[in-house]
């Protein structure tokens, strides 16, 4: 039965029958679990939250290693073998996100710009669920610096900002002006140079598509801020094509492709900047954080009352999840290789939003940081 669930995680637009085997074998699994021993009970529970098709690999992979230690025929030689493997790359991981909390301290975050969401941990978290192979290592780490940049990108306009000094560091990034503006407050004036710093650093292919992907995020920002101050709740449709540019969705591939070496030629960064029906499924799941606000302008265009606005949001995010499973399946202009960290991309967002803004309020996410990076695994 738990076969079952998992296999119709994978169903495109049309497979009704797939739909219907989803919804008989939840009912099932959950009356299952409600009479199994905890040895079964736990592992379905975790599956009816997260299931493993959209799951982080390396939890998926840590809490598997505890299923199967307790199965009464498990390899004990091939249980090794795994253990010694998570915690030899769990080494690695550590000593990468020790480089982003040392870049995190010298670039004076938690001094210079206080009113950002200082969770390093967890941006390095949302790099390692992008993807975890060791020769992806310098990738990772400048792929969580990219993911705290846009965070606090997204503070500056969400909650410190003025519109007039928003305007000002807005223009400054559309200029790519070397120096901060005036007439913008000194945190926002060494976050600006704290991103330029950034950027000049990165390759010039990576600058240029960076670059641009951070200033269309940033206007993003901008117009979701002009909203607020308005106290406007935008329609849908609105709230749906903002959700697309300031998702900072192109920017974090683009390092993401940057740190994936030969594979990833300049084609293939022209084939994500073509909205490839790919990276649009996978953007609206990336807005998840943003629901409550989806949920409100939905019910202002179609004059529905919330519940009604909450089952539609739930039926646009399952049909993108669809879409991106269809799109996994066909053949593309690109490597395949280069799909998986959007698939890894969407799961990091299914878990981080899922039931609560776990990558604003840590203490959700406590958990997998302590199992993947603090804890190893006894031998």
């Amino acid at each position: 039965m738990l076969s079952l669930y998992e296999a119709a995680q994978w169903r495109i637009p049309g497979e009704d029958i797939l739909d219907e085997a989803l919804a008989f074998s939840n009912s099932q699994l959950e009356e299952i679990s409600s009479r199994s021993s905890p040895h079964l009970a736990i592992p379905i529970k975790k599956a009816l939250k997260h299931p493993f098709h959209k799951g982080i690999s390396r939890i998926e992979t840590r809490q598997y290693i505890s299923y199967y230690e307790a199965e009464e025929k498990c390899d004990a030689t091939l249980l090794e073998f795994a253990k010694i493997d998570f915690n030899l790359l769990q080494m690695l991981h550590r000593q990468e996100l020790a480089c982003v909390t040392r870049w995190h301290k010298e670039m004076e975050f938690e001094s210079k710009i206080t009113y950002t969401r200082h969770i390093v941990a967890e941006a390095y978290l949302w790099a390692l669920g992008t993807y975890f192979e060791p020769e992806y290592s310098q990738a990772r780490v400048a792929l969580a610096i990219i993911v705290i940049l846009y965070t606090a990108l997204d503070d500056v306009y969400d909650a410190y900002g003025t519109k007039e000094e928003l305007e000002i560091f807005t223009h400054a990034l559309e200029k790519w002006l070397p120096e901060a503006p005036t007439g913008i407050p000194d945190s926002m004036k060494h976050f600006y140079r704290v991103i330029v710093d950034f950027y000049e650093k990165l390759s010039m292919i990576l600058r240029r598509k960076g670059g641009q992907a951070l200033k269309a995020t940033a206007n993003g920002y901008m117009q979701e801020a002009k909203w607020l101050k308005k106290d406007y709740t935008a329609k849908f449709d609105e709230y749906k094509e903002s959700a697309i540019v300031s998702s900072g969705y192109y920017g974090i591939m683009a390092v993401t492709f940057a740190g994936m070496g030969d594979v990833a030629k300049l084609d293939a960064f022209e084939w994500l900047s073509s909205h490839p029906k790919i990276r649009v499924a996978s953007e609206f799941e990336r807005k998840r954080k943003h629901v409550a606000t989806g949920i409100n302008c939905y019910m202002k265009q179609f004059g529905v009352s919330k519940e009604r606005a909450a089952e539609e949001i739930f039926n646009i995010v399952s049909n993108a999840w669809k879409d991106l499973n269809q799109e996994l399946m066909r053949p593309h202009s690109v490597n395949f290789s280069l799909l998986m960290p959007i698939l890894n991309l969407s799961r990091v967002i299914h878990v981080f939003y899922r039931y609560q803004d776990a990558y604003t309020h840590p203490e959700f996410l406590k958990e997998h940081v302590v199992s993947l990076l603090v804890e190893n695994i006894p031998i």
